[in-house]
């Protein structure tokens, strides 16, 4: 009973103590003492407001940058992360390679000739790994491991290092596919009394791909202060196209002494569109060609080869070829001849 009656009391002074109002200002001192005292409390509450605010700037100020960091494509990223901790190897390799930055020009990569090349780098350092992780997880030896990330370094080195070469080489296929119907656009626009700088104005402001953009940054250019000729010269130096020049030329000519624009618009884009039909059906021969090889080396050949392998075992009562290079020829090598030749197939595609 005792230890129950000592319980109640002290349950009873914790709810006295609850409910008792919390004072910070002392009971027992004059007027000017609490109101100084109330000035101290308003004065520190003001500051924790403003540390307060302070630490909610400084976590919002850092969401936002994480959000533009996230937002970022990643080669922005992974160029800045390698700029970061490697920037005086990448500043000598830049000044070596000559030409990149004209072929990041063509291909319309804004990033600069140093972010690139830190690009270059950081893709190639990722092959290099899954190489190495790749080798490793074949059971090859240490060496033979080290030698793949080695090739897988080089191997994504020097695709990203033609990588803009074959953008500008895709981007060149794409105006000449488009261009058929953006002279017959211009032409039209032309025959309606628009302006030729409007009719190129509204071809940028379609949807022809590459050709739009291209367009958009020859009006560009004539608005920053470079001239007709000028601009078109420029985009005709940055396609390097024989269909592109003849375009460029004969609308030059005919702004320069006069004619017809309208009509020689027409006629180039029957020309260009009678040439693509010539050379889509030489290119539909060439893949009947190229399709039984592709056939033959896809399916047929890994299973003669697979056979070839069951037979012999059989016969020699152990297996002839071990399981990782068995592995390798039928995950590897006849994956990248098929790669090979549908970039061939790809490649004979007619412009």
């Amino acid at each position: 009973m005792g230890f129950i009656e000592f319980l109640e009391k002290l349950g009873g002074k914790t709810l006295e103590v609850a409910e008792k109002p919390m004072r910070r200002l002392p009971e027992g001192k004059n007027v000017q003492e609490r109101l100084k005292a109330l000035k101290e409390l308003q004065k520190e509450l003001e500051r924790e407001k403003e540390q307060k605010d302070e630490r909610e700037t400084f976590i919002e100020a850092v969401i936002e940058q994480r959000k533009e960091e996230v937002q970022q494509p990643f080669a922005q990223r992974l160029a800045s992360a390698i700029l970061k901790y490697f920037r005086g190897p990448v500043e000598r390799l830049t000044t070596s390679l000559s030409g990149l930055d004209v072929d990041l020009y063509r291909a319309n990569i804004t990033m600069s000739k140093e972010a690139y090349v830190a690009y270059m780098l950081g893709v190639a350092m990722i092959t290099a790994f899954f190489g190495f992780v790749f080798a490793y997880l074949m059971y090859l030896p240490i060496d033979i491991s080290l030698l793949a990330g080695f090739l897988g370094f080089l191997g994504g080195f020097f695709y990203m290092r033609y990588y803009p070469k074959m953008v500008w080489k895709r981007r060149v296929r794409e105006v000449e596919k488009a261009l058929p119907y953006a002279l017959r656009h211009i032409a039209s626009l032309l025959s309606a009394g628009v302006g030729i700088a409007e009719a190129m104005l509204s071809v940028a402001k379609a949807d022809y791909g590459p050709l739009s953009e291209e367009f958009e940054l020859v009006i560009r250019d004539m608005r920053t202060g470079s001239s007709f000729e000028e601009a078109m010269l420029k985009f005709e130096e940055k396609m390097a196209s024989e269909n592109v020049s003849r375009v460029v030329k004969q609308i030059l000519r005919a702004v320069k002494f006069g004619g017809n624009l309208a009509e020689i618009l027409y006629k180039l884009a029957e020309d260009f569109a009678f040439e693509y039909r010539m050379k889509l059906v030489e290119y539909v021969q060439k893949v009947n060609g190229i399709s039984f090889v592709y056939m033959f080396m896809t399916i047929v050949m890994p299973t003669m080869l697979v056979v070839g392998i069951l037979a012999g075992s059989l016969m020699a009562r152990k297996l002839i070829f071990s399981v990782p290079m068995i592995a390798i020829m039928l995950v590897v090598v006849f994956p990248m001849m098929s790669f090979m030749i549908i970039n061939m197939i790809k490649s004979a595609e007619p412009r």
